[in-house]
């Protein structure tokens, strides 16, 4: 238990401070020596832990994902959009946790990475919008392409609203957030989603 205990601690400060250095350097400059001086580790503690540097930001990224995962309800897509207030539960979790982890997410934005956790997003939550419609609506072969673009639409508006939210106008309140957002969901996309499959 305390060995692993050790091996969080450890992982927590080769994160933070690898996620410090690219606040001011780009990742491809950044170096695991410069990592290793900066956490106050010898080499063998960093290896030990991760394979390289690419290893450590996938690792970063896989546990932004999983947490990403857990903050998703799709089913949303299936709801009366005449119904507004309905659907505010459903991003609620979401606005909540891109605040919490708002720092982190403005770091990667602002750097080239070799992994664009915004497009692994996007995937994911448009395949989850994708099998909530398919599942719901009985969706034939012939309109999974439809069904597709739609919910790809529908993730990318949502996540491009947070984003613009944090890099654009961090002082927008969360209520007007969720206002924003729902309002271009059930107003805009799902009338049109709703119209090719009810």
């Amino acid at each position: 238990m305390g060995e692993d205990l050790r091996t969080i601690k450890t992982q927590q400060n080769i994160q933070s401070h690898f996620l410090k250095l690219l606040e001011t350097y780009n990742f491809k400059d950044i170096t695991i020596k410069s990592l290793i001086n900066e956490c106050k580790i010898n080499r063998s503690t960093f290896y030990r832990n991760y394979e390289d540097k690419y290893d450590l930001i996938y690792k970063i990224t896989e546990e932004l994902i999983t947490k990403f995962n857990k903050n998703i309800n799709a089913q949303f897509i299936i709801l009366d959009f005449k119904k507004e207030n309905d659907f505010k539960p459903y991003f609620i979790p979401l606005l909540d946790y891109f605040n919490k982890h708002k720092d982190i997410f403005i770091i990667l934005n602002n750097n080239e990475l070799p992994i664009n956790i915004f497009d692994e997003m996007l995937s994911i939550y448009s395949q989850y919008l994708l099998d909530e419609l398919i599942c719901h609506y009985h969706i034939k072969n012939s309109k999974i392409k439809i069904a597709n673009y739609f919910t790809i639409l529908i993730a990318s508006n949502i996540l491009t609203a947070i984003k613009w939210w944090h890099l654009e106008s961090p002082q927008t309140p969360k209520e007007e957030m969720l206002q924003i957002i729902t309002t271009t969901i059930t107003k805009g996309i799902l009338p049109s989603l709703h119209s090719q499959f009810i």
